[in-house]
């Protein structure tokens, strides 16, 4: 995750976390603190519901948001953005003031202006195409009214900051990051309010923000949230290698495994069956899991296979034997076994998609992962579909499925290349 986003309601939440989505960030909005960010998630947007609160209330609900998050992951870390409105409704100093102590940051750059939908901010006051705040409608919404179109006014009355102003005169002078830098205080917080009549001067004013000495905490609604530089967002769009579950024993899966591993198209890590049953497999699965990451931490293609030779798929009646279980019991703990080893790889290294063969083994990693089902979205081959498993540990990454017996000896090929493709559009 690159970014957080605490808004006070759930259009703005939507609206503001738009601006980034639009320009290719996996972006989340939430309104259960309990949800957890998934792992490929970069902008997280945490709705609050807070605006018609009172400011005690509202900077409680900002602070038990946030710090929900910070248990997950260092919010110094992240991009910080407290959402408001571009009309000033709500509680702006109490929740200004939660962000930035649970934030630990030292200055707020507020901007809310959205030019495009004639909302800017002269001399420190919000104007709407040019009139002042308190002359128009929005002064005297039935449940958010505002008493002033000052900005500093209405933060001053709920915050405990010093609040300083930014004409545009100053935005517009080549030297923003120069004097915001002078504006922070060797101790305490501060908050900034920065004039915007055009797109370009929240540009200015996000770019002067990021770079500062200190993370700031952004506070705007869409407007500036568009004029945010996308490389501080989005994960950088890179090749994610194919994690390949080869739990089928069938002579099909053999072939096609044995193609991609004769052409050095994957690194494939072989199964001792028989260790893997025995009471004592720990160690076992320790070797597999390490081994597996470190291919797939190195970008390259990890094929798990169950059968190296075609001989062994004739030791299927000795191991049902030696372990006292039915054919159709070893296929189902075998499988188990694979769906649980699959969850602690996919925990340990960045996987770009699944490629499951075998019935059985498709459904219990989809089992391990937590997936209530199977999102279809299209077609690798006859017969063989690709898709997302719903409401799983790896939320959409794609997973393709194919039974054991099925395809030729280029399928896998095909699938590789497959996602391959999907990953340089």
């Amino acid at each position: 995750m690159r970014a957080l986003i605490i808004a006070d309601d759930f259009t703005g939440a939507n609206d503001t976390g738009m601006q980034l989505a639009k320009k290719g960030a996996r972006t989340e909005v939430v309104m259960n603190r309990s949800v957890r960010a998934s792992s490929r998630t970069d902008v997280l947007v945490l709705n609050t519901e807070s605006r018609g609160l009172n400011a005690q209330d509202a900077r409680r609900q900002v602070a038990q948001a946030m710090q929900s998050v910070a248990a997950q992951i260092a919010l110094t870390s992240l991009i910080l953005y407290k959402k408001i409105d571009s009309t000033l409704r709500g509680n702006l100093g109490a929740e200004i003031d939660a962000a930035m102590q649970i934030g630990n940051r030292r200055i707020a750059i507020v901007a809310p202006a959205i030019p495009s939908l004639g909302r800017t901010t002269e001399n420190g006051e919000c104007c709407v195409y040019g009139i002042p705040l308190l002359e128009t409608e929005f002064a005297s919404d039935p449940k958010t009214p505002v008493l002033s179109s000052r900005i500093k006014t209405l933060i001053e009355a709920q915050s405990h900051c010093p609040v300083s102003e930014v004409s545009l005169l100053q935005v517009q002078s080549g030297n923003l990051g120069k004097h915001l830098q002078q504006l922070i205080p060797a101790r305490g917080e501060c908050i900034v309010v920065c004039d915007a009549r055009t797109h370009d001067d929240l540009a200015t004013i996000a770019k002067a923000a990021l770079s500062l000495s200190v993370a700031p905490l952004l506070v705007g609604a869409a407007g500036l949230a568009d004029a945010l530089p996308p490389s501080r967002y989005c994960t950088q769009s890179i090749l994610l290698p194919v994690l390949v579950v080869a739990g089928s024993m069938s002579e099909a899966t053999w072939h096609q495994v044995e193609q991609i591993r004769q052409a050095h198209r994957a690194e494939v890590v072989d199964i001792d069956v028989r260790s893997l049953l025995g009471v004592d497999n720990g160690r076992q699965l320790s070797v597999l899991v390490d081994n597996s990451c470190r291919i797939l931490s190195a970008g390259k293609h990890c094929i798990l296979r169950t059968c190296r030779t075609l001989e062994e798929r004739n030791n299927i009646h000795s191991l049902c034997q030696e372990f006292h279980l039915s054919q159709r019991e070893l296929g189902e703990t075998l499988s188990h076994i694979l769906g649980a080893l699959t969850l602690r790889i996919v925990d340990g290294a960045k996987v770009g998609a699944l490629f499951l063969t075998g019935g059985d083994i498709a459904t219990s990693v989809a089992q391990a992962l937590g997936a209530t089902g199977y999102r279809i979205q299209g077609e690798v081959a006859p017969c063989i579909p690709w898709g997302t498993f719903i409401n799983s540990e790896i939320e959409d990454l794609p997973v393709i499925t194919k039974a054991g017996g099925f395809g030729a000896d280029n399928t896998l090929q095909n699938a590789l290349e497959f996602i391959e493709e999907m990953y340089s559009e």
